[in-house]
């Protein structure tokens, strides 16, 4: 008996599914612009599409059994990391060589002259505005020239690499579950700035820090910032996000917290939103499910969240909560904390 087949990602959202090569023309005409693309070889054409936004994050699956070659001057302003599950993809991008597998990604940005061989490929792809990409490279002290020149290809075996890839796929996934919090509100904000965040990891994670000096953050704004935080902790919150509040670098913040805190900025807001997760079970468990609570408060994998509880507060969630009930059952067993 042959294995099953991979289950598509993200079937409530399809965009295209077809074996008509010029349907697939005119409709990934509207997301590449002008583009040649012809079947390599025999064997019928088919392609399948599923698409939605995250955020301000695009997040899109692909199947093609059908190997193709395509010929486009991209277009749009958004930057597309592909993020290949099966196969591989041959990728020429302003004469500059590049492989997308499962073990590296691939960066495109509008602008570039591209061709593409594909295989018989199954992957996932990742789109955010340009504007929002330049300007947090920029602020990172990176290359000011136009990034597509020195970014093109991407190690996605590296932490940042694996972690953005895992919770592609997981989100993907869990988009498909009826009544997922990700579609749409807050939590699917928190999700998109998440990706956002591991996608500039895995592109700044290579190059060398700025040789610039920077500039100091006292412990006055230091506390404005971390009040920030702390009225917040439901919001997308990053790095950048309290650069900009505190009209500094993002290298400044990050040096601030470091000097004052003996933390990363990350590190205080994670801790933060754990206190905070906690404060809701112990006043009666709030709305919803640990799981729902946690995804609010920006965490996603469970495990990992379980995880950092537990090494925070010497217990998990479901121990807290079942604290908290014996407490509040009439003649139920009291245990201090």
């Amino acid at each position: 008996m042959s294995p099953a087949a991979p289950a598509d990602y993200l079937t409530r959202f399809g965009l295209l599914h077809t074996r008509d090569l010029d349907e697939s023309r005119v409709v990934m005409g509207e997301i590449w612009g002008k583009h040649e693309v012809e079947v390599i070889g025999p064997g019928p054409f088919e392609t399948l599409v599923n698409h939605t936004e995250v955020g301000q994050t695009g997040l899109t699956y692909v199947r093609c059994p059908t190997p193709l070659r395509v010929h486009c001057t991209l277009g749009g302003d958004r930057v597309t990391v592909y993020l290949h599950e099966e196969g591989r993809s041959e990728h020429r991008l302003n004469a500059e060589s590049a492989v997308a597998a499962p073990g590296s990604a691939v960066i495109l940005v509008p602008g570039q002259e591209a061709r593409m061989d594909t295989g018989a490929v199954r992957l996932l792809a990742l789109d955010f505005p340009c504007t929002r990409v330049e300007q947090a490279l920029l602020a990172r002290g990176l290359p000011r020239a136009r990034f597509e020149h020195w970014v093109r290809q991407r190690d996605l075996t590296s932490p940042a690499g694996e972690s953005l890839r895992s919770l592609t796929r997981w989100a993907a996934q869990e988009l498909d579950r009826p009544g997922t919090p990700l579609v749409g509100g807050p939590v699917a904000e928190h999700l998109g700035q998440t990706l956002f965040g591991l996608f500039l990891a895995c592109v700044a994670e290579p190059l060398p820090p700025a040789a610039a000096p920077t500039p100091m953050l006292g412990k006055l704004r230091l506390s404005d910032l971390e009040g920030f935080i702390l009225a917040n902790l439901q919001q997308p919150l990053s790095v950048d996000t309290l650069a900009l509040l505190a009209h500094v670098s993002p290298r400044t913040v990050q040096l601030a917290f470091r000097r004052y805190r003996q933390c990363t900025p990350m590190e205080f807001i994670r801790r933060a939103r754990l206190n905070g997760i906690r404060q809701e079970l112990l006043a009666g468990g709030g709305a919803g499910t640990v799981t729902e609570i946690a995804m609010r408060f920006g965490f996603f994998h469970m495990g990992h969240f379980s995880e950092a509880y537990r090494r925070e507060f010497g217990e998990s969630p479901v121990q807290t909560l079942r604290r908290l009930h014996g407490r509040l059952a009439p003649g139920g067993p009291c245990t201090p904390d």
